[in-house]
């Protein structure tokens, strides 16, 4: 078990480091929203001692996507103001257990999500038909 473990860290490992950079970002709204989902289930089974760290690591992942904007463009002040919203609700989620407030932050997550994957896409079809490979 312990070998496929680490199997498992070094695939992730080399993801992260050969990873475009639209890539690293959906990776990184994954990652959150992956954290937020397993905290509602760690509610439903009643264990809240790991809920906190789910939305801790959610936080974490949200306070990497704040350090990567550059603000001097409007859509990333709009993005700040936004993140910041989420780790308002996830804190609140965190202090009242009322983890319905994690739905829209999960819904939001999800939507920049899809939206990263078609502007990739995009990117992707510009590259193949700027080489003529398509």
């Amino acid at each position: 078990m312990y070998a496929t473990a680490n199997l498992q860290n070094r695939y992730k490992q080399e993801s992260v480091t050969t990873a475009s950079p639209i890539d690293l970002v959906i990776m990184l709204y994954e990652g959150c929203i992956k954290q937020l989902k397993l905290a509602k289930i760690l509610q439903e089974n009643n264990e809240p001692g790991k809920i906190l760290e789910c939305f801790e690591k959610a936080e974490n992942i949200i306070l990497e996507l704040v350090r990567s904007l550059d603000l001097r463009f409007d859509v990333s002040k709009d993005l700040l103001e936004l993140y910041q919203f989420m780790i308002d609700e996830i804190v609140q989620a965190g202090l009242t257990r009322d983890m319905e407030r994690i739905d829209p932050v999960i819904g939001m997550l999800t939507s920049l999500c899809e939206a990263w994957g078609e502007a990739k896409g995009s990117v992707d079809g510009d590259v193949f038909s700027e080489s003529g490979a398509e």
